[in-house]
């Protein structure tokens, strides 16, 4: 794990330490003694296609789990929206807002709200106005840049209707340089003032409402769960600590809350600030508990430390060890499950009640971590990097590079390699949502080489494909018609 840490005069750049398993290892709680088993316990215009209409389906049925579908209990909690899950989807069509804006015609920006109809094989602007252009404020495909924030918007199907949760970043354990405190300061002062909406939308796009506003002296974190009584979303308080250049941001209250979208409420549902030194996150969930992951440095380590030099923190990260835990709202009480070492470039993945490993000797594991059960699926020489459950098969890549996919089996450990790659420019297919038999893909792309090595990308080719041609590597992409760029 790598961090990059730049100073720019005049100018500010938010910066976080990310890895394998897309941990933030940021200040923490500790762990000691932890074996690799075991448990402890511890306190513009697009093309008219017809749009999809409300209540069509059981779309709590169809969201996807942890990870496009996971082994979470029927009727228990489910991750409803993730920064990783850069739209939503129902067996019917995906959803996403668009990446870029646009001006509208009252002079505002604005991004857009698209659907594409699996069925149809068609991507839409989410408007049942056969005669809007899409470049007014009142189109219903329309998000107002002052209100729907790029890359700061999930969205989610909840209960039969489409959900925007729109918030500032979450900036904990983060670092901010500027030679400019007033204008550190005048972030901080955005951080604080903005609060975060919750909007409530039809299938079909119609009917738009905010449902929720949230407390502005309150961030939320990149995650949103549900069950059948409600969302849950995790808040905390930030706090901003100066030192020399360095602007150091961490949170220093965290808990669940649920709300009630119905009366416009919200509870707390139970503290997330835990004993020791391990900064755990909210990784997934599985009937009422939660799975959290943090990183052990075997002693409180400082902000400083964290955003060192590059050999100083590969050194802190190669001592370390990565702990996986669950939290059961009905006992609350924090159960160590699992932990490898992070010296070795092992990778972890959670799904459900599930949890699959790599380590180095090409070991694959998967750890019942309602159970604490360890299993090894299988030995796989060069290893392999569990990036995602398609079916009964986990979706690897190789730590040894390539563009393409290995597939094993969850039950059985066969392993098959797919040569499926993106046509034109050779680099890793991009899931983008996971069906019962179907995987959503970005398959190709319309890309414009700038001469050193990089690419303009001018429009992305999504296509479904069946699990089966995906294993075996046959390109039998069917083509959703483009209304515009995509993501």
């Amino acid at each position: 794990m790598k961090k990059t840490i730049a100073f720019l005069l005049s100018a500010g750049l938010v910066l976080s330490v990310t890895g394998c398993s897309g941990k933030n290892p940021e200040t923490a709680s500790g762990v000691q003694g932890i074996e690799e088993t075991g448990n402890q316990t511890q306190e513009g215009p697009g093309v008219q296609a017809d749009v999809p209409q409300s209540g069509s389906f059981d779309a709590a049925a169809d969201v996807a789990g942890t990870t496009d579908g996971g082994t979470e209990s029927p009727g228990g909690l489910r991750i409803l929206a993730s920064m990783d899950m850069e739209g939503c989807h129902t067996k019917d069509g995906y959803y996403y807002q668009t990446f870029e804006t646009a001006r509208l015609s009252d002079g505002s920006y604005g991004s857009h709200l698209m659907y594409m109809d699996f069925a149809a094989g068609q991507e839409v602007y989410l408007c049942s106005n056969a005669g809007c252009t899409h470049d007014s404020p009142d189109c219903t495909s329309v998000l107002l840049h002052d209100e729907f924030h790029i890359g700061g918007t999930l969205l989610f199907i909840w209960q039969d209707s489409l959900y925007l949760l729109t918030k500032m970043p979450d900036n904990d354990g983060t670092m901010f340089t500027s030679f400019d405190w007033a204008d550190a300061s005048s972030r901080d002062s955005d951080i604080e003032s903005s609060s975060a909406q919750l909007y409530r939308v039809n299938l079909d796009g119609t009917g738009r409402e905010k449902v929720y506003t949230f407390d502005a002296s309150l961030t939320l974190e990149d995650l949103v769960l549900g069950d059948e009584n409600g969302i849950y979303v995790v808040e905390k308080k930030i706090t901003a600590e100066k030192s020399g250049e360095d602007t150091y941001y961490n949170a220093t209250e965290r808990w669940l809350a649920s709300v009630d979208v119905a009366k416009g409420t919200e509870q707390k549902v139970c503290s997330m600030d835990f004993e020791g030194y391990v900064s755990w996150q909210l990784k997934g969930c599985y009937g009422r508990t939660l799975v959290l992951e943090g990183t052990d440095y075997g002693r409180e380590v400082s902000n400083e430390e964290i955003f060192s030099d590059d050999d100083y923190y590969e050194a802190l990260y190669d001592n370390s060890r990565q702990v996986f835990a669950t939290f059961a709202l009905d006992n609350p009480q924090l159960e160590i499950k699992y932990s490898y070492a992070n010296q070795y470039g092992n990778c972890g993945l959670v799904d459900g009640n599930m949890l699959y490993t790599s380590v180095v000797d090409g070991s694959i594991r998967a750890i019942d971590l309602s159970s604490g059960e360890v299993r090894e699926i299988c030995r796989h020489s060069g290893g392999s990097y569990p990036q995602r459950r398609i079916g009964n098969k986990l979706c690897c890549s190789s730590i040894y590079g390539g563009n393409t996919f290995d597939y094993i089996d969850i039950d059985t450990g066969e392993i098959s390699n797919s040569p499926l790659a993106n046509i034109s420019m050779g680099s890793y297919l991009e899931f983008i949502a996971v069906l019962d038999t179907d995987v959503l893909v970005i398959y190709d792309c319309d890309a414009t080489a700038n001469g050193d090595g990089s690419y303009e990308i001018n429009s992305y080719q999504y296509g479904l494909i069946s699990h089966e041609d995906l294993f075996a590597g046959n390109a039998n992409y069917r083509k959703i018609k483009m209304a515009g760029k995509g993501i």
